[in-house]
């Protein structure tokens, strides 16, 4: 298995980054400012991107899965490879995602606490309802980790 940054032409990984934020535009908003990841193993199996966000934050603005792979251990492996790499850059790691029964216990397994919500997030900045396990993604829920 083997971790590597991305510099040029980041959208060969857009049915990966499709998963994680399923509008193309809002993608867009972030792909280019951020530090994209790719997990391999054989081929790509994962992608996380990473923004700085001031104020000793990174957050991880994608993450995502090839879903014949999922339940691996590989999303986690970003999420460990990610807070070692950055660990004396910041004091936290941070996501935001929808309230979901599939990611937010993901993300508390690997150690991340909720932090706060954008209310209305889903509903105000996409063109289209979201989804996940029958639950309408209405509110960001932002989860936080020390490192």
């Amino acid at each position: 298995m083997k971790i590597r940054e991305v510099n040029e032409n980041k959208k060969q990984f857009i049915a990966l980054l499709l998963l994680a934020d399923e509008q193309e535009n809002m993608i867009d908003h972030y792909l280019e400012k951020g530090t994209m990841y790719v997990l391999e193993d054989d081929n790509v199996k994962a992608e996380c991107v990473v923004t700085d966000e001031d104020n000793g934050i990174l957050e991880i603005k994608n993450i995502a899965v090839d879903p014949q792979n999922q339940g691996q251990g590989y999303g986690k492996a970003l999420i460990d490879f990610l807070a070692s790499k950055y660990a004396d850059e910041y004091s936290i790691l941070q996501v935001g995602t929808g309230d979901s029964p599939l990611t937010v216990p993901f993300y508390e397994k690997c150690g991340f606490v909720r932090s706060h919500n954008i209310p209305n997030f889903f509903t105000d900045n996409y063109d289209h309802p979201i989804y996940e396990c029958g639950v309408q993604l209405i509110d960001m829920v932002y989860l936080q980790r020390c490192l």
